[in-house]
């Protein structure tokens, strides 16, 4: 019952959650750019292949294998990397791989890359070409072409170069390195902080080897990771429970002895003592929230307040504001009406159906309902492992909320309505679930959940962000520390 409750309720921020932390965590150390007082030289020339292979861990239990190879070229290197993973998402085994082919010259500097992810049905592949200090890239999603340029304030450096780089430099221990970083999976550019923390002697494999323990920190999350003089990888952790461990190819290869894995979804929820009994007829809520840094986090503003005393959320009442026409035109708005990467209101098949859905209904509150009706209605809740965009979803027809918002967002904008993703939690049956829901603009933001079908959402809806994928990143500081208190 539990189960079919899940799926139909489909709280699955946690699933792209865990997926871009999986895709970070086993692809950050690819594509860099360090700053100007730090410039990445090979002090050795690499003139053979060199093979790594890794178990991939999530909380002890074997999920998958990574593995990396550099091959030397005239004039650089090029790097191919892989991963395959088996998620449990709410009782049903996802397959999942990655792969990103990178080539760069003798310095690391980046040449050009090509990253695909792979799962089911869902196949998403991004290539990118530097020229002096613009990245250009060409998506590649549901038989949909696109292209953007990023501009880069330095060249990108590979990251694969950074931990050889730090043991060969004898960098000081202690001391903090700052690195910008561009992750493939998500377009987005970040900072990365490098410390040294020491020499440990570390077990892997049947062996004890000395290793040095280099922190990585990025987005609120830290890996940690142990690597030989060489500066290849020997394990890596981070805080939501994910581990890598140097192995043999065979026994990386290998799968797990557990006939069923950790479910993902479960192992990420929030349980609370006191449970919220009837969420959807609550006109308020207040919830004492610890384990994090709340500053991090915009948690005051719309139908949220945060105090002292703790967070309130109220219940809006979307039917009370003056209504409006669509296409709605104000100019505070423009950047919530276009069109993204992975959100394509622009695209001819969103926004004939757009119209259809529509079929000429003017009124902004009504034609809300109306796409958030069809989309719930006709998207199948499933859990999905996807990078989401409105595109694909369209055509599977199936996803898990981040799927259901994506869409809706595209078709609320392609009719006019300004709308945005957010992601935080959602309440159900004693433990808060990560979720993602949209907010329209309505003479103000009103909140709407496409896959619950809600409108407005209920107050258990605690929203800590908004923005795309590349934002939503943010919320992995939350993933093992949140803690909740219903007041």
């Amino acid at each position: 019952m539990l189960y079919r409750m899940l799926v139909k309720r489909s709280i699955g921020v946690a699933i792209v959650l865990f997926w871009c932390l999986m895709n970070i965590f086993l692809i950050k150390r690819q594509l860099g750019a360090p700053p100007p007082v730090i410039t990445v030289r090979s002090t050795e020339k690499i003139t053979e292949n060199i093979e790594e292979w890794w178990g991939v861990f999530y909380r002890g239990e074997k999920i998958g294998y990574a593995s990396q190879t550099i091959t030397p070229k005239s004039k650089g290197y090029k790097l191919h990397d892989q991963s395959v993973l088996n998620l449990n998402l709410l009782g049903t085994v996802q397959p999942a791989t990655t792969r990103l082919e990178m080539e760069a010259n003798e310095d690391w500097i980046l040449e050009n890359f090509e990253f695909e992810l792979s799962s089911k049905e869902i196949r998403f592949t991004a290539r990118g070409r530097v020229n002096d200090r613009t990245l250009r890239l060409e998506l590649d999603s549901a038989g949909h072409k696109s292209t953007r340029e990023i501009t880069l304030s330095q060249a990108p450096y590979l990251l694969a170069a950074l931990k050889p780089y730090v043991v060969t430099q004898q960098l000081e221990t202690g001391k903090k390195f700052f690195f910008s970083t561009f992750d493939p999976a998500t377009l987005s550019q970040q900072v990365t902080t490098v410390v040294i923390e020491g020499r440990e002697q570390i077990r892997t494999g049947g062996r004890t080897e000395p290793a040095i323990k280099l922190r990585q920190s990025f987005r609120g999350i830290s890996v940690v990771s142990w690597v030989d003089g060489q500066g290849r990888t020997l394990k890596e952790e981070s805080p939501a429970g994910l581990s890598l461990v140097r192995q043999s190819a065979e026994d990386a290869k290998a799968a797990s002895s557990r006939a069923v894995s950790l479910d993902i979804v479960a192992q990420t929820s929030i349980p609370v003592a006191k449970a919220i009994a009837d969420p959807q007829s609550r006109a308020e809520l207040k919830l004492k929230l610890s384990g994090i840094n709340l500053a991090n986090f915009s948690l005051s503003g719309g139908r949220q307040r945060l105090s002292d005393a703790g967070l309130e959320i109220r219940r809006e009442d979307p039917q009370q504001l003056s209504a409006r026409s669509i296409p709605i035109r104000d100019a505070r708005m423009t950047s919530y009406l276009q069109p993204t990467p992975f959100l394509q209101a622009d695209h001819p098949s969103i926004r004939a159906l757009a119209t259809k859905i529509l079929n000429g209904e003017t009124n902004s509150y009504r034609a809300a309902v109306k796409i958030k009706d069809w989309v719930y209605k006709e998207i199948a809740k499933q859990p999905t492992v996807s990078i989401p965009n409105a595109l694909e979803v369209l055509q599977t027809k199936r996803g898990d909320c981040n799927e259901h918002t994506v869409l809706f967002n595209a078709l609320a904008r392609a009719a006019g309505i300004p709308a945005k993703t957010v992601v935080g939690i959602v309440y159900l049956r004693g433990a808060f679930y990560y979720h993602a829901w949209s907010e329209i603009w309505l003479s103000e933001w009103i909140s709407i959940d496409s896959v619950l079908n809600q409108f407005p959402s209920d107050v258990t809806h605690v929203k800590f962000l908004e923005g795309e994928i590349d934002r939503q990143l943010d919320i992995l500081q939350l993933i093992g520390n949140l803690k909740i208190e219903v007041l």
